[in-house]
């Protein structure tokens, strides 16, 4: 996928604009290269297994506690 950094706003912020469609805005500190306002940048996603499985069990949790704090209020 081609970003082409769009503008930075506040010195902080990227605003990458996604070649067919879309904009990815995140912090500069969060990118591993230095940008600059045109800069193209290949992006890359890679599924993360370990984290989806942690999200799952907190949704999971969540609908527990809540469904058990429901059946307690009939």
């Amino acid at each position: 996928m081609l970003g082409i950094v769009d503008r930075i706003e506040d010195g902080r912020i990227a605003v990458i604009k996604i070649r067919g469609g879309g904009e990815l805005v995140i912090p500069i500190a969060n990118l591993p290269v230095k940008i600059y306002e045109g800069a193209c940048l290949d992006i890359t996603t890679v599924l993360n297994k370990r984290e989806e499985s942690k999200q799952k069990k907190k949704i999971k949790d969540l609908q527990d506690k809540l469904l058990k704090k429901n059946a307690w209020k009939k």
